[in-house]
């Protein structure tokens, strides 16, 4: 791990960074202790070993007064609950000591105190040394992050080839289940893997019912850590790969054998995960699927079938698989989440944006109950609406914008024309933003066995590394008043805007050299709004019109039509997409009801 702020003497010796800097050398030394204990715990007499817990205790008793600094008070932090769980460690490290357990105190400190000690001090170096200062926090990430969070073990795989990782704060009856179908449809010796247990301070008998499986590695805070607990669960990972299982899910037959032969065909795939309900970003199933025939159903359903993998920008990780090795390059989970909301969509960023794909696979059906443990600090404290805040601060972007997730009616109607297209399939994207759509029309391109090719131009230079995961070209646009002017040449079967028309000022410019730049036969398509929409008439009454660094444009669609069909020769459709947010009381008439409008425009010979 490494720690450049805390050695830089920026501020007077009683400012508070250099307080906090010295609780953090205390930290240190109580993990350098720990990690010193833990090779002789096999032969070191009694009275020595607990000599040292005795120096372990007196160093976390001299960390007490931190507990009460004010500065606690202003920031998110686990400082206090890690005092505690490091406390109660080494008290039970104790006691097994005193009746001579080796064996048990020799798990409990690698797997537990050293873990532990490890985040604590990563969490206060953070939240005191580094957040909210913005330098310091880009240093961090692009030097400090991954290296500080990694999996640390040289023999990954060894071992094991899996390491299965299962978080559990109460909801001890969707643990039994999830557990009971964990061993009914997991051959844990297969491979081999092993289990890994965490209890995040659960109240309701869930420590209890751990300590009656015998499982080896079972990791118990006597205090909820919140989003600490995947660093805590990553770190002890033995495994080549690491499985993520809520415990709010049913995993079925072949669960994992289907998961690792997707992450093992696609060797640049960071993550594989199964199709479940209850998910967002339209990762569930058309079937009838509920906990009583999830078993069953999914028994006559799994088999491994590289048809249904589809590629994806952002996975909801529910139930995934992992390359441990790919994961150590860009870091698991970012502590800056503490909500514990939206630190999936960061590691998906940050996975897309150093080219690594992540696979849904649909040959997969496992169930999910649906935010059983998270959805009552969903309402009570917000934690999805502050999340997503906090997303838009680390980037500068909205996660639930910019194509997040594949439009399905668009694709619905592209689908169809691609058996047409002769030859190696060309596209140009512009604006795709994540490129959730440009994945799914790959997707689509794979299935129907045709080479495709992509070029993309964008307009925001902040998401070009989002669209690393193609390794195709993209072009930068300096301005959107210029886009049209950066077409990239060539002929295209397709050409997509994946923002509305009406965003763009130059929009008819940028009409007339998509049409040039088609190929006999090829489509062009977009979205532009409805002028008479009923949300637009309240943006322009309160002045909200303003998208980006450009207004929008109110484009006339006869006018629009008349360009693209009798200038362009443009065979052009159209369909309206109904505004489902009208309210009620609204009584304008039928066009006011049209949000905007879908066009396919094909090029004629």
């Amino acid at each position: 791990m490494t720690h450049k702020f805390l050695t830089l003497d920026t501020a007077s010796s009683d400012e508070p960074i250099n307080y906090w800097k010295r609780v953090i050398q205390r930290q240190n030394f109580l993990l350098h202790i720990a990690t010193a204990l833990l090779p002789t715990l096999p032969y070191q007499e009694n009275r020595l070993l607990i000599s040292q817990l005795k120096i372990l205790k007196s160093l976390i008793i001299d960390l007490e007064s931190a507990l009460s600094n004010p500065s606690l008070q202003n920031i998110t932090i686990s400082f206090q609950a890690m005092y505690h769980n490091v406390d109660d460690t080494i008290d039970k490290l104790t006691s097994l000591i005193l009746i001579d357990n080796r064996e048990k105190a020799a798990t409990l400190t690698e797997y537990q105190l050293i873990p532990f000690l490890q985040e604590w001090l990563e969490d206060t170096y953070f939240w005191t040394l580094i957040y909210p200062d913005k330098e310091k926090l880009k240093e961090y990430y692009e030097s400090e992050f991954a290296e500080n969070h990694k999996n640390t073990y040289n023999n990954r795989g060894e071992k094991y080839l899996i390491s299965i990782m299962i978080p559990v704060y109460n909801k001890l009856e969707y643990t039994k289940r999830c557990l009971d179908s964990l061993f009914r449809n997991t051959d844990l010796a297969k491979y081999p893997c092993e289990l890994i247990l965490l209890n995040d301070g659960s109240t309701d008998g869930t420590e209890e019912y751990f300590e009656s499986l015998g499982i080896t590695k079972v990791i118990n805070l006597k205090k909820n850590v919140k989003t600490m607990i995947f660093s805590l669960l990553y770190r002890v990972c033995e495994g080549k790969y690491a499985a993520f299982v809520n415990n709010d899910t049913i995993l079925t037959e072949h669960w994992l054998d289907n998961l690792l032969t997707c992450l093992q065909f696609h060797p640049n795939a960071i993550m594989s995960v199964p199709s479940t309900p209850n998910t967002s970003n339209l990762q569930g199933m058309a079937a009838e699927f509920n906990p009583e025939n999830a078993e069953a159903t999914a028994k006559a359903h799994n088999r491994p079938c590289p048809y249904l993998w589809e590629e994806r920008c952002r996975l909801m990780p529910v139930i995934a698989l992992y390359d441990v090795d790919k994961v150590n390059t860009i870091g698991f989970a970012d502590r800056y989440f503490h909500t514990m909301e939206f630190w999936d969509d960061d590691f998906s960023l940050r996975a897309r944006r150093a080219g690594f794909q992540q696979i849904l696979c649909r040959d997969t059906w496992c169930y999910h109950y649906g935010s059983i443990t998270g959805k009552d600090d969903q309402i009570k404290n917000r934690t999805l609406f502050n999340g997503r805040l906090l997303f838009q601060e680390k980037y500068g972007i909205d996660p639930w914008g910019n194509n997040y997730c594949y439009d399905a009616y668009q694709l619905s109607q592209i689908v169809l024309t691609i058996p047409q297209q002769s030859g190696e399939v060309s596209t140009l994207v512009i604006d795709p933003g994540f490129g959730a759509d440009v994945l799914q029309f790959k997707t689509q391109l794979k299935r129907l066995v045709k080479k495709n090719s992509f070029s993309f131009l964008i307009n925001d230079s902040n998401l070009k590394d989002d669209l690393n995961p193609f390794n195709s070209p993209v072009i930068v646009s300096p301005s959107i008043l210029e886009t049209h002017k950066h077409i990239p040449d060539g002929l295209y079967n397709y050409i997509s805007l994946g923002r509305d028309l009406s965003i763009y000022p130059d929009y008819k410019e940028l009409i007339i050299e998509c049409s040039a730049h088609l190929k006999s036969g090829g489509f062009l398509y977009f979205y532009v709004a409805n002028p008479y929409a009923y949300h637009l008439k309240q943006e322009l009454s309160e002045e909200r019109l303003l998208n980006g660094n450009a207004s929008l444009m109110l484009i006339n669609i006869q006018e629009l039509l008349l360009l693209l069909i009798s200038k362009l020769n443009l065979k052009t459709q159209l369909k309206a997409i109904l505004d489902t947010t009208t309210p009620k009381e609204q009584k304008g008439g039928y066009t006011e009801h049209l949000d905007r409008f879908f066009l396919m425009c094909e090029k004629q010979s």
